[in-house]
């Protein structure tokens, strides 16, 4: 079960979850004129220029830094790279241990968040689990366990602090002050400042929840 290819097929499935046509006709997350996630999603959906490691979800996530060395700098390329072939759905190209490890933080991230309003019914996790093979039990278990905020946040690599909060704005819709609560307590928890999270924020064209 290759994680990074999970992660992809989950950040698919968390989309259609919780509602492509908001994040890409224009409305809901998307930004002023143009931009934030549905533009990024667009271009991953489409097979579009995002592929590219300089644009789409995996770009924003390489923006932040974070992750090992031999992540950065392995010929299969950074997480970046590799998030954005996941979600085209190509082939995977060779992971390492350490950005397998990388990825499951990343995938318990989305995970975390989705559950965040307490709001996640039988259809949204379908819609997350249907594509999934050999790698469904791993997902449906994290999906039905609870939720450890606190060893969670203890578990994230000392760097990945930033992207672990990127794909947590990620995964959830932000329309709820459960939402609101979650992201305020992982950002205290992963010591992110406010103007470090609202600038996340404002990549993905999400609202900010800092003034």
């Amino acid at each position: 079960m290759s994680l990074m290819g999970t992660l992809g097929k989950v950040a698919m499935g968390i989309v259609v979850a919780k509602g492509i046509g908001k994040m890409m006709g224009g409305g809901g997350r998307t930004g002023g004129s143009g931009g934030g996630l549905g533009d990024l999603l667009g271009g991953l959906i489409s097979g579009g220029p995002s592929k590219d490691s300089a644009g789409g979800l995996g770009g924003v996530l390489d923006s932040l830094g974070g992750g090992s060395k031999i992540s950065k700098n392995s010929g299969g390329g950074g997480l970046g790279d590799l998030l954005n072939s996941a979600l085209n759905d190509e082939a995977a190209t060779y992971t390492t241990a350490e950005q397998e490890s990388e990825a499951e933080v990343l995938l318990r991230a989305m995970i975390y968040a989705a559950k965040a309003d307490g709001h996640l019914d039988d259809a949204e996790k379908n819609k997350i689990l249907e594509n999934l093979g050999d790698e469904r039990s791993f997902v449906e278990n994290e999906l039905m366990s609870p939720r450890d905020v606190e060893g969670f946040i203890r578990s994230v690599p000392r760097g990945m602090e930033k992207q672990v909060y990127m794909m947590s704005l990620f995964a959830i819709d932000l329309d709820s002050n459960e939402e609101a609560h979650y992201l305020d307590e992982l950002a205290k928890g992963l010591n992110i400042s406010h103007q470090d999270c609202n600038a996340i924020h404002e990549k993905l064209g999400a609202p900010a929840i800092y003034s």
